[in-house]
Parts: C-alpha cells; structure tokens; sequence
C-alpha cells in the first residue's frame, strides 16, 4: 500500500544575525549615553532637602557643579570655568536656545553646589541669569 506523500511547507530560513547587530548596536549606544550622563556629575556634598516629589523625564538643557574649592569653581560637563568663563558660557548657551527657535522661558538651568561651598556662589549666579531673563533654575539637593 502506497501512502500519498504529503510534502511538507517550507518557511523560509530567517537570518537573525542583522536582526541581532542591530540590537547589540542599541545596546552599546545606551551603555555609552549611560555613561556621559554619569560624567556630567561632579562628585558634591549637596545639601540635604525634601525637595520636589515630581520627577522630570527631560534632562535640562544646562547643568552647573559649583565646587566649595579652588580657583575655577565651575564644573559644566567636564571643563572647569572660573566666574568669567560661566558666564560667557550661559551667554553663549542662550544665544544658541535662541536661535534654535526657544524662548528665554524654555531656557532651564540646574545649579549643583557643593554644601560646603559659599552660597554667595549660588546668589550670584542667580542673580546673572535672572538679569539675563532666566527665570526657570533649580537648586539640585539630596533628598532627606
């Protein structure tokens, strides 16, 4: 007795290796995005507050590490500024939010000063963005 051979349906082989190129390429961007973020963080003794309960899912256009010492205080990504030199860069940072299309109350800075340093840093620079119309800035605090 002879059966009727029944012929089978081929799928198509999938190849996966772009498939998995691609993922390992995603992969590796994230670790190293990671990682600057990481950088842009100087190592302060931030003062201690409740703060905001409201976590924010856009990172802020500009972030200032005040240092409680030496003569270039500053610390914007991983440059050292002295007083001058931030405020040329603020400068520089809201001609370009500007010309981008923002207006000056997008423009949204975050100040983190080391607890150990001289508030009249922080004054100061509150000062000169706020005579530069900057009127969104935060104080970055460890919370309680």
């Amino acid at each position: 007795m002879r059966f009727a051979s029944r012929q089978r349906s081929h799928l198509p082989d999938l190849d996966l290796t772009a498939m998995i190129d691609v993922i390992f390429l995603l992969i590796i961007f994230f670790m190293t995005t990671a990682q600057f973020v990481e950088r842009a963080r100087a190592e302060l003794d931030l003062p201690k507050e409740e703060g905001e309960k409201e976590v924010r899912s856009a990172a802020p256009p500009l972030v200032i590490n005040i240092l409680h010492e030496g003569a270039e205080r500053y610390l914007v990504g991983e440059r050292r500024f002295d007083e001058r030199g931030v405020k040329d860069l603020i400068d520089r940072e809201i001609a370009r939010h500007k010309s981008e299309g923002g207006g000056i109350g997008e423009f949204e800075v975050v100040i983190r000063a080391d607890q150990r340093g001289p508030s009249r840093l922080i004054n100061e620079l509150g000062a000169f963005l706020r005579a530069r119309g900057v009127w969104r800035w935060r104080l970055a605090t460890e919370p309680t």
